[in-house]
């Protein structure tokens, strides 16, 4: 367990790029089989719920107006949890478990079932992984959308050019491993919705299995229990 020793099990470096890559799987799921919502990333649903209110398209301003509500409660939840379990790390399993709930269960609700019942829920708990899981190696990232992660991979990138810091280089890496990670979630998922199309959530239940399953045995490794 000596690599786990300068930061916290939380922040590793797999479990992030992992978690990253969920969160693309999950956005480009709702994107295209749950009317061109997105589940995290709420600018894009600001710019979204702005046309449909241009356009009078009411079904789409409420499930916008519901996804971005169900994201900031999941985040409130979340720091409920944080503070009510500050001296154990095993609350974050939390979020996970409800993620997992809640993917298997959308993915037996047919087509049919108004996205203002399923998108909400899924932005609920991408908010809770998003806050649950907030680090890599000591440094703040987001795992489910990429702007910020961009931005800090070609600013850390920019400042090797004037500082030559062999560290920017490293945190460049760091970030531009998480957009792909994201990025190639988000491709696997459009690429496996034309054969599964509704049920393609399904999938992310067994990759929270391996993440969460590996961090809940570097726990119990740690811990001894």
């Amino acid at each position: 367990m000596k690599r786990f020793e300068s930061f916290k099990l939380f922040q590793l470096r797999e479990i992030a790029i992992g978690l990253t890559f969920i969160g693309g799987f999950i956005d480009a799921y709702t994107f295209v089989q749950r009317g061109h919502v997105l589940a995290a990333g709420q600018t894009g649903n600001i710019v979204f719920l702005s046309v449909d209110i241009a356009r009078h398209n009411l079904p789409g301003i409420l499930t916008k107006i519901a996804t971005m509500v169900f994201f900031c409660l999941g985040i409130i939840i979340t720091e409920i949890l944080k503070h009510k379990n500050n001296r154990s790390h095993y609350w974050r399993l939390t979020s996970l478990v409800a993620e997992f709930i809640i993917c298997l269960v959308v993915g037996f609700l047919p087509k049919t079932v108004s996205n203002l019942y399923v998108v909400p829920l899924l932005a609920l708990v991408m908010a809770m992984q998003n806050v649950s899981f907030d680090q890599i190696e000591g440094m703040g990232y987001n795992n489910v959308f990429s702007t910020g992660n961009l931005k800090k991979a070609i600013i850390a990138f920019s400042e090797y050019f004037y500082h030559k810091k062999s560290n920017n280089i490293v945190v460049a890496k760091t970030y531009f491993e998480l957009v792909l990670g994201f990025s190639g979630g988000a491709v696997v998922s459009a690429l496996l919705q034309n054969w599964f199309t509704i049920r393609t959530i399904w999938f992310v239940p067994l990759l929270l299995l391996l993440v969460g399953g590996y961090y809940t045995w570097l726990l119990y490794r740690r811990d001894g229990i």
